[in-house]
């Protein structure tokens, strides 16, 4: 039996975890930006999965897929490093845009959940209500 995935909290796009000594955060422990992994996005509904993957489209390959829900994969680029702010990114304006309290993101074995900066009212489920 393997151990539940972690669950790391970041609030509006920002990461929750260690500051570099000149003040900018980086991501995560487990986002391995060498060698992208898949990242998977939980969508509430339809309408928010294909309005991330609108919004997506410019930056990254996506896809959405229903098997389990409404979730939106993506393949970042592995030669770039910086994928994951553009992922960040991607996310704080599909949340304000859909608006979305917040989303969970998966990568590899772990999940994150995403924050809404504070400043959106949330009219759609979350993503754990819409399941």
């Amino acid at each position: 039996m393997s151990a539940p995935p972690t669950l790391t909290v970041l609030e509006g796009g920002r990461c929750a975890g260690p500051i570099r000594q000149d003040g900018a955060s980086h991501p995560p422990d487990g986002w391995n930006l060498g060698n992208a992994k898949v990242v998977e996005i939980v969508a509430p509904d339809h309408y928010c999965a294909t309005l991330l993957l609108d919004h997506a489209a410019p930056l990254f390959p996506a896809q959405i897929v229903s098997d389990q829900g409404w979730i939106v994969r993506f393949k970042p680029p592995s030669a770039r490093a910086d994928w994951v702010i553009e992922l960040f990114t991607l996310v704080e304006v599909w949340l304000s845009t859909a608006p979305l309290p917040c989303a969970k993101v998966r990568n590899g074995d772990r999940e994150y959940l995403i924050r809404a900066p504070s400043n959106v009212t949330p009219t759609a489920p979350t993503p754990w209500e819409a399941a």
